[in-house]
């Protein structure tokens, strides 16, 4: 298992410059708030592609497929996140928003306490 420290985020593959990772970046921001998750959500999963495991990628994938009513998908997007050990406030909030969509109450409302507590121990 590779940690997050030792990831290079700004690695990119032949055949892709960092101008179009990062427009793409910027693309799928913009369908995200503006309400087109499921175009954010192809425009990542291509991105994740091209550099794979990138914790904002994946985190904003699993955003994007909370949003697009794909909480199973993000679930598993949010389990490949754990296992890089990306697992911040912003992590919980989102596996809430997923569990709560499932109808997983318990689950749900357990992220959002891990959510809280990250958040009161970071101010």
């Amino acid at each position: 298992m590779m940690a997050v420290d030792s990831l290079d985020l700004h690695a990119v593959p032949e055949g892709a410059s960092h101008k179009e990772v990062e427009f793409m970046d910027l693309l799928a921001y913009i369908y995200l708030q503006h309400g087109r998750p499921d175009k954010a959500a192809v425009l990542l999963i291509a991105r994740n592609l091209l550099v794979p495991d990138d914790p904002r990628v994946l985190l904003s994938l699993a955003l994007a497929q909370v949003r697009a009513a794909k909480p199973t998908q993000a679930l598993q997007t949010l389990e490949r996140l754990a296992l890089l050990g990306a697992m911040d406030a912003t992590f919980h909030l989102v596996r809430a928003q997923a569990l709560q969509a499932l109808e997983q109450s318990a689950e749900a409302a357990s992220a959002m306490r891990a959510h809280l507590s990250m958040l009161a121990a970071s101010a």
